[in-house]
């Protein structure tokens, strides 16, 4: 039975994830298979081999589209996830995780283990994912309803959701039939390599904000950032590709606007500076706010992740930035 999601703003959908933060070198990173910096779907043998030969990790809820919906919550729209997870404690504690944000899970767990990734942190403080999907396949379009969608303002979507082309399509067009606007982070060159027919699809039929990063553009146009977002808003709306410590581009109609990155003295881990922009992006988005002031939002969530490990802020970090929202942008 569908839950009650009348009062629900935004619906994040993808992978619920429990992230192993560890620190290798990039002599460890060079050795296995899979580019630096990527994300690289892996079994389970695969996975605990890399783990058990890596010192004790730190654990963090992860999954990007989580990770963005969390990071709304936390500035405080009401959110929802659309996700599966297994019977296991890693699903009781993203479940715990989401439920503490008074963030709803729309689907009952599974048998199947709960997904897990790697997160390889290098001494430049690169992040490479090995990925671990488990029960976060076996979300179907059967496990769709109407009735989720309805008076939602946005369903959010994530890389991942890429691999399930029927998945996302259904759920992209039962968003826009709601009369909610669509945002689709693609979150891995990898994974943009090998759906670019699909992408471009989505982009010119459902996608209103698509956010990307510099590699990510490439793969898909073969272009640079500024160019690439120039082409890319001939197709969505609103396109925003991110360039770390370089800010970011941000393309809708006639404009194009670069918004520099808030400069981070000694950056902790860029796990989730992605999601965490989007967070703050999509929080002015929703507001009616202008690209400017969407990309300072986006700009000011992303450089306070950076400094912590994960993505976990805390209470009287995310108080801070709900504060620092009002000032004028500078």
């Amino acid at each position: 039975m569908p839950h009650n999601t009348s009062n629900v703003e935004v619906i994040g959908i993808g992978a619920p994830i429990i992230d192993y933060i560890l620190d290798v070198s990039e002599t460890f990173i060079q050795q296995l298979p899979g580019a630096k910096g990527g994300m690289t779907i892996i079994n389970h043998d695969a996975f605990n081999k890399i783990l058990n030969a890596c010192d004790p990790p730190t654990l963090r809820l992860g999954g990007s589209s989580a990770n963005t919906v969390r990071g709304l919550a936390s500035l405080g729209n009401a959110c929802a996830f659309i996700g599966k997870t297994g019977r296991d404690e890693a699903g009781k504690a993203f479940y715990d995780g989401l439920k503490a944000l008074g963030i709803p899970m729309l689907l009952k767990p599974v048998e199947q283990p709960t997904s897990q990734v790697l997160c390889l942190v290098t001494p430049d403080k690169e992040r490479t994912m090995r990925a671990f999907l488990g029960a976060s396949t076996g979300l179907t379009v059967e496990d769709l309803h109407p009735e989720f969608f309805k008076g939602v303002k946005l369903v959010h979507f994530e890389g991942y959701n890429l691999l399930n082309p029927a998945l996302i399509r259904k759920a992209m067009m039962l968003a826009k039939k709601a009369g909610a606007r669509v945002s689709l982070d693609l979150g891995s060159f990898e994974v943009v390599k090998a759906n670019k027919g699909l992408i471009a699809e989505l982009l010119t039929r459902y996608v209103d904000v698509v956010f990307a990063n510099q590699d990510e553009v490439y793969a898909l146009t073969g272009l640079k950032e500024r160019r690439a977002g120039e082409v890319l808003k001939d197709f969505c709306s609103t396109v925003v590709v991110l360039m770390g410590e370089h800010g970011c581009w941000v393309m809708r109609d006639a404009h194009a606007i670069h918004r520099k990155a808030i400069p981070v003295e000694a950056p902790v881990d860029t796990t989730g500076a992605g999601d965490l922009f989007a967070s703050g992006f999509l929080h002015g988005y929703l507001q009616g706010l202008s690209l400017e002031e969407c990309a300072h939002y986006g700009a000011m969530t992303g450089a306070a992740v950076v400094q912590v490990k994960g993505v976990e802020l805390t209470q009287e970090q995310w108080s801070q930035l709900r504060a620092d929202f009002v000032k004028n942008i500078k």
